[in-house]
């Protein structure tokens, strides 16, 4: 292993297959990773699931596929317009982060100015595994 703390970052709404590519990524070259749940503060159309929800998702599919024991820690992240406050807050309750795997370019370059090591993993069948449309088709299902 090249790393022993790998962070990802999503808003996991809900938790899908490319989500959970994105942290085989990440375990591929780190012992265990964080998982930042971010835009818990916000509760909308785009944002249905609460924090715990998505944490007992993410913490089934990773039980599922026998990573479990290497997830360290699923922590909640408030939006916040002030990208200092927001990696400061962040920082504080992830703990130390060696590498940042992730696809979104916002928080990837708000990581970088900080110094941190960030590897840009791609999207995985975005046409399939989106949230938006994965939404929708919860959404039919009621």
């Amino acid at each position: 292993m090249k790393y022993k703390v790998g962070f990802v970052l999503g808003r996991f709404q809900p938790f899908h297959r490319g989500h959970r590519y994105l942290i085989e990524k990440a375990l591929e070259q780190c012992e265990t990773v964080i998982v930042g749940v971010g835009s818990v503060n916000v509760q909308d159309e785009k944002n249905p699931f609460s924090f715990e929800e998505r944490k007992d998702n993410i913490r089934e599919a990773l039980k599922k596929q026998n990573y479990f024991s290497r997830l360290k820690s699923i922590v909640p992240l408030d939006d916040n317009p002030n990208d200092d406050v927001w990696l400061a807050e962040l920082l504080k309750k992830a703990g130390k982060i060696e590498v940042v795997f992730g696809n979104n370019e916002w928080p990837n370059s708000i990581f970088e100015k900080a110094g941190f090591k960030v590897i840009r993993v791609p999207l995985y069948k975005r046409n399939v595994y989106e949230g938006t449309k994965i939404r929708a088709k919860l959404k039919l299902k009621k």
